[in-house]
């Protein structure tokens, strides 16, 4: 037997360069069938034959049957990898051709159909989709079927009641591949079209090849996708409909049908031919599979016109898409005015505030989020309070107040989370316990620690002598030779001795409190004492060693994630609404000072005395044991407030260090995305993007038309396009040209509805040729790379970073 071109194993090995690869086809060595295999041999010496007759010979061959049986009725659940639209599922899909992926790669070609007009095996099977009204046994689309026997289908005796006389059943091929007894027993799902639907929907037979391929993925490039037709490492079998869901919406249901015994029934694919001539029946077909789904009449601006829209307003050089309220170009005169204009610039705000004797003024306010970088400090000691981060403009005499709001906002947010509070306090207590037991163990004295005298050999004199007086029991020995005096009763005069002395019960003085030896220590002192600093650091390892505790783990997290800004309320970082308009992009650097503010605050809560404030440094300060992971660098980020976040949940942010696209490299890390509003994305880069990305989620392989780069209309059949996609050298690069650009768009390569009939169905073989004439191609378009050019590209837009840091579409 010949094996075919495209057979399994001619086909080519994975690239490495590319994620997917589309192939034609993967036809089986044999196809099901009955199949006679004929054998003879010779055996010659000399040119003789010797076998002396007992060998079988070209014209007396041993022969021997065998059957090669296929899926003909039905298919296995666990064969469908995934479809889309999701089955169940409810979105604007009138630009999409609805697919399946099928985990079995050779199933639409293991049965024979026919050859088509190449030489090539036709597939048995299509994807065939049905609006409303359309299927008299599903009029809503809710994917019923009819279940059948095998033998109701293929036996006329068998034939069921419920199919009557002008209900016409499939021509099934008994001859070349039977049907045995126990396979008529088998129940198999059916759906019951009317002829002219199935004439106006079912593609041609030259159709066929081109819409059914075999998807190729390298292992080396899986990913996470939010639809049920994942991107995973393997060969699968594509099914694609021939037909768009409408623009006004409505329920639609997808059927993978057998076209076993139907094959003179599909049309021929000329034009002219479109309209059904033919009686007015039903035709019974198999389903092997089905689903339904809901489209949406999609009003909305879509993503290219969104996005388009931030590069409309990004003003020059892109600096109207920084986070900041407009400042405008109105002359400025004096310094004050060019104060405040500067101030403005850089993110501030004058907010209204009360001094503490309660005079109202302002004070210039500016979040965390700011349209320039601000220089680290790391050269100040921390805040205790948040009066000590008002900043006095003597100047002007007001109030910077954002450090002390970002305090402010670190103690509530602490405070309001009972359960990081109560976490904080049990920590403190833990730490003071080991630092105590560290300082009181024999072979470090701590008495000089905690009466302040430096224990470095310079107290003499006086001060040595009380300091040995008081550490051998001074205090005691006072007490004991303290007595109060004897006073005479009432009434009597007599005298007593100077001598004498009596007995009696003597109040001693009360002892003083004996201060903890962690008493006086603070941060700056461990700074400069490395021994004492290097014994409380190693009292704290049973806290943050191989198995840290838990409390110290749960502190530790949550001071992360309040340093990514979490939980601090959406006015401290946006506190005009100028600065996020409906609509905007604005992109920012994140101020270190403020979060480290903001920190100080949290770490504010149960602070006893100084030690603690020590004992936080030797915690998560730079060189403590439970450092908060993060950063290394610069951080910033942006927001964005528009349509896309509700629109796109799985909408893609790629922020990359370089402002053009190199090969190998890898976007920076997202430190924070959250979606503050409906409306509102926040998203934390570890590191300044020279570029950032904002592409539509790539969810699985899709396919349909794509939406014009400046926005379209209500109906992508109007003013859609086909972005070409290169087929040779850097396969699958986006081309420059589009196919229908403009008016009339895609409908030329529509099938005429007839009347009431199913509309929007693509004249598949001629968008193919259309295809084949904008790419230059000599040769038609195979059914790889047509899949190839019908991608429904997931749209992105880049933002570059230019000098001052300004950001242009």
């Amino acid at each position: 037997m010949n094996r075919p071109d495209n057979a399994p194993g001619n086909t080519p090995e994975p690239d490495p360069s590319m994620n997917t690869q589309f192939l034609d086809a993967l036809v089986p060595r044999l196809t099901a069938g009955r199949y006679t295999l004929t054998a003879h041999q010779s055996l010659t010496k000399g040119g003789d034959h010797v076998d002396e007759g007992y060998l079988p010979t070209p014209d007396a061959p041993v022969t021997q049957h065998i059957e090669v049986r296929a899926p003909r009725f039905t298919v296995e659940p666990e064969w469908i990898h995934g479809a889309y639209p999701p089955p169940g599922a409810t979105g604007t899909y009138d630009d999409v051709l609805p697919h399946l992926t099928l985990e079995r790669p050779t199933l639409p070609w293991e049965r024979q159909e026919g050859k088509d007009g190449k030489g090539g095996v036709l597939p048995w099977l299509a994807l065939l989709v049905f609006g409303e009204g359309e299927l008299p046994g599903d009029p809503h689309c809710l994917g019923h079927t009819d279940q059948r026997t095998v033998a109701e289908l293929s036996d006329p005796a068998a034939r069921s009641a419920d199919d009557p006389a002008d209900v016409v059943l499939p021509a099934l091929d008994q001859g070349t591949d039977p049907i045995g007894d126990d396979e008529k027993k088998q129940v198999c799902r059916t759906v019951l079209v009317p002829a002219a639907v199935f004439h106006a929907v079912v593609p041609a037979e030259d159709e066929l090849p081109l819409l059914t391929h075999v998807r190729r993925v390298d292992k080396r490039h899986q990913g996470v996708t939010l639809t049920e037709d994942r991107i995973e490492a393997g060969d699968y079998a594509v099914a694609v409909a021939n037909r768009l869901p409408g623009a006004a919406g409505g329920r639609y249901v997808a059927h993978l049908v057998s076209l076993e015994g139907w094959r003179s029934r599909l049309p021929d694919g000329t034009e002219a031919a479109e309209t059904y001539t033919g009686p007015a029946e039903r035709l019974r077909l198999v389903s092997l599979w089905s689903w339904a789904f809901e489209s949406l009449a999609d009003h909305a601006p879509g993503f290219a016109a969104l996005t388009e829209h931030f590069v409309d307003t990004q003003g020059a050089q892109g600096t109207d898409l920084l986070l900041r309220v407009p400042v405008g170009d109105r002359p400025l005169s004096g310094a004050e005015q060019r104060e405040v204009a500067d101030r403005l610039r850089a993110g501030y705000l004058p907010l209204s505030c009360r001094t503490e004797s309660g005079r109202a003024t302002f004070g210039w306010y500016r979040g965390p989020l700011v349209a320039a970088p601000v220089p680290a400090r790391t050269d100040r000691e921390r805040r205790r309070c948040a009066a000590e981060a008002l900043i006095h403009l003597e100047e002007y005499g007001v109030f910077d107040v954002s450090l002390a709001t970002a305090f402010t906002a670190g103690r509530g947010v602490a405070f309001a989370d009972h359960q990081f509070a109560a976490t904080l306090l049990r920590l403190r207590g833990k730490v003071r316990e080991l630092a105590e037991r560290a300082l009181n163990e024999p072979a470090h004295p701590v008495a000089p620690v905690a009466l302040g005298v430096p224990d470095d050999g310079t107290a003499t004199g006086a001060r040595a002598r009380l300091a040995h007086l008081v550490t051998n029991g001074l205090g005691e020995q006072l007490h004991e030779i303290h007595r109060r005096p004897v006073r005479p009763a009432p009434g009597t005069s007599r005298t007593v001795a100077a001598t004498e002395t009596v007995s009696a019960p003597v109040t001693p003085v009360p002892a003083a409190t004996r201060l903890p030896g962690t008493a006086g220590i603070t941060a700056r002192q461990l700074r400069t004492d490395t021994p004492l600093r290097e014994r409380l650091s190693a009292a704290l390892d049973t806290l943050a060693g191989a198995d840290q505790d838990e409390d110290l783990t749960a502190v530790q997290e949550w001071l992360t994630r309040l340093r990514s800004l979490e939980g601090v309320p959406f006015a401290h970082l946006v506190p005009d609404a100028r600065m996020l308009p409906a609509e905007s992009l604005r992109f920012f650097h994140v101020d270190d000072d403020w979060t480290a503010t903001l920190l100080e605050g949290a770490l504010s809560v149960g602070l006893a005395h100084s030690f603690d404030l020590a004992a936080d440094d030797l915690l998560f300060g730079p060189r403590g044991r439970a450092p908060l992971p993060g950063p290394q660098g610069p951080v910033t980020g942006l927001l964005l407030r528009s349509q896309l976040v509700s629109g796109w949940p799985a909408l893609e942010i790629r922020p990359y260090a370089a402002p053009r696209t190199t090969g190998g490299e890898s976007a920076l890390p997202v430190l924070r995305r959250a979606a503050l509003a409906e409306d509102v994305l926040l998203v934390v880069v570890d590191g300044v993007p020279g570029r950032v990305e904002i592409a539509e989620p790539q969810q699985g392989v899709h396919f349909g038309i794509d939406e014009p780069d400046d926005g379209g209309g209500d109906d992508p059949v109007d003013d859609g396009v086909i972005r070409l996609r290169s087929l040779t050298g850097r396969i699958g690069e986006e081309l420059p040209g589009k196919l229908f650009p403009a008016t009339p768009g895609l409908r030329p390569y529509l099938r005429a509805p007839g009347d009431n009939g199913p509309d929007r169905v693509l004249r598949t073989a001629k968008l193919a040729n259309g295809l084949q004439g904008a790419l230059g191609l000599e040769k038609p378009l195979t059914p790889g790379q047509f899949a190839l050019q019908m991608i429904n590209a997931a749209q992105r837009r880049t933002f570059t970073t230019t000098t001052g840091d300004h950001a242009n579409g």
